[in-house]
């Protein structure tokens, strides 16, 4: 906050140490008191009525809508656990023992096939050559996985997308761009803080059948089948760029309950790009099954994630300088740089096994899932997605969808 003009202090700090020669503070209906809704910050005694009704707080006041149940989409059988001291201040044999067993599961698992796409929607727009590096790696990770969204059968009238962690709607304003001729169709915009300069205000100029709503939301606390949207929509959809750690967990846990109320000829998708896996959490994470089938423990779970930032932390980034000035003749950079290779290919293992986990609790629902490289890692070092569209005749001819397989198929 200012100081105003003739005051030492800003507003928020000027009941600390109030200025007797200054006549606005004497006068007692111009003093800061706390706010009643949070009394982290102050306002003017004479302005309380109108704070009330604008305070960031006021929701306090009011009944939380229907679909904000608290914790809904955490895993309340199992107990939270709780973040390891770093690798580096472990026993080797701990970490060690744990690298043994993601070689051994990574050995089962198929490659990830590669399908790098682009949609016309963004063919002028990635064409343009004054678009910015920035810019053009946002715009080439929507392309394709918009192209993969159309290419799954995803892109129908009557449908419901849900985005989460939707921050600015960069995804959502490029998915309304072509879906805009769809019919009794709309866009939710999830994410928990509100943002500036949003994308979703530009929609509302333009001219498309596409309706748009945002939800202020945690995730973990979402109730999709209370929202009117999700009601009245034949087919459901949801879709995630980047979404970090334990939000990716939450989306796919809150799409679930969607799917427990599955209606008779309803289409049900996913396209979530991955991101941040050691940020991940045990309680929420969904492929805690197959982790169990895989050998690991519990406990093992803060490890695994620890071990999966190798993978993008840049290692080798750091050592190049000290190779260049040696020439190679510097033997203990050299062996510094394998090892930094080693652990790179592990990290990305740890974070192929941990996708693995989420498809297989995917296809367990019925989904017809599958891992894919959506754009190249020159555009970025996340560049797997998974692919879902839900297949109820395949989950209906299942005797038992709580078992999990860990052969591949």
């Amino acid at each position: 906050m200012t100081v105003k003009k003739g005051n030492k202090f800003c507003g928020e700090h000027q009941q600390d140490s109030l200025n007797s020669n200054n006549v606005e503070d004497m006068d007692t209906s111009n003093k800061r008191i706390k706010c009643p809704l949070d009394p982290t910050h102050t306002c003017y005694r004479s302005k309380l009525s109108k704070h009330l009704t604008i305070c960031n707080a006021r929701k306090m006041l009011d009944a939380l809508p229907t679909y904000i149940v608290k914790n809904i989409n955490l895993d309340k059988e199992t107990e939270e656990i709780p973040r390891m001291t770093p690798l580096s201040q472990l026993d080797f044999s701990i970490v060690d023992i744990v690298i043994k067993k993601i070689n051994e599961a990574y050995e089962k698992l198929p490659k990830i096939s590669e399908a790098i796409l682009q949609h016309d929607v963004l063919k002028d727009t990635l064409d343009v050559s004054f678009c910015g590096k920035r810019a053009k790696k946002h715009l080439t990770q929507n392309s394709s996985l918009l192209a993969h969204l159309e290419k799954a059968g995803l892109v129908q009238d009557n449908t419901c997308y849900v985005e989460f962690g939707a921050g600015k709607g960069n995804l959502t304003y490029w998915l309304a761009q072509m879906t805009k001729e769809k019919a009794n169709s709309c866009i939710l915009l999830v994410d928990r803080s509100s943002h500036r300069h949003k994308n979703d205000n530009k929609l509302k100029k333009e001219e498309h059948n596409i309706y748009i709503k945002r939800v202020r939301a945690d995730i973990a606390d979402l109730q999709l089948n209370n929202i009117p949207e999700i009601k009245n929509s034949l087919n459901k959809v949801g879709v995630a760029k980047h979404l970090c750690g334990t939000a990716t967990d939450l989306s796919i846990r809150c799409l679930m309950q969607v799917i427990d109320n599955r209606a008779s000829g309803s289409n049900y998708g996913l396209i979530i790009a991955f991101c941040c896996h050691h940020k991940c959490e045990y309680k929420s994470y969904v492929g805690k099954k197959y982790l169990e089938q895989c050998g690991f423990v519990p406990n093992e779970f803060p490890i695994l994630c620890s071990i999966a930032s190798w993978a993008t932390c840049g290692f080798n980034l750091k050592n190049t300088n000290k190779l260049e000035e040696d020439d190679g003749s510097n033997k203990r950079a050299n062996e510094q740089d394998i090892r930094s290779s080693e652990r790179e290919l592990i990290g990305y293992k740890v974070k192929a096994l941990l996708n693995w986990g989420r498809l297989k609790y995917l296809k367990n629902y019925g989904f017809e899932a599958s891992l894919v490289h959506y754009i190249s890692t020159d555009v970025s070092l996340e560049n797997i997605c998974i692919r879902d569209t839900f297949d109820l005749a395949k989950l209906n001819s299942r005797t038992n969808c709580c078992t999990f397989d860990i052969s591949i198929s």
